[in-house]
């Protein structure tokens, strides 16, 4: 159930639920790059990275298939990515940005419980 329920945040946080999402995409990418203090070409790498990762995500979540498959799917591809931007970020940078995404997924795992309760 544990796992289930990491996958399911894993999910939310990186997809989202509507097309505000693609807006809410931009404002996290946004504030990742101002956090990490990205510039010049490394910024541009990072945003070509997260775009194409992005797409990913809401091809494979717009998908036929269960559940279940699409989340193995979104895992895999989270784990792309990451091994895409540990080549390209420093060491300290590379853990901020995975700092981030545990606060992403808090607060996407808080946002859950609180649809859920409602």
């Amino acid at each position: 159930m544990k796992k289930l329920m990491f996958a399911l945040m894993l999910l939310t946080c990186t997809l989202g639920i509507s097309q505000e999402n693609d807006q809410e995409y931009a404002e996290i990418l946004e504030h990742q790059i101002e956090t990490l203090q990205l510039t010049g070409e490394k910024k541009e790498a990072f945003v070509e990275i997260s775009n194409k990762y992005f797409e990913k995500f809401k091809t494979t979540r717009e998908s036929e298939g269960s559940r279940i498959s699409k989340m193995k799917e979104l895992k895999s591809i989270q784990d792309d990515k990451n091994e895409e931007l540990k080549q390209l970020l420093s060491d300290s940078e590379f853990e901020a940005f995975k700092e981030m995404q545990k606060e992403n997924r808090s607060k996407l795992k808080e946002r859950y419980k609180q649809r859920n309760n409602s």
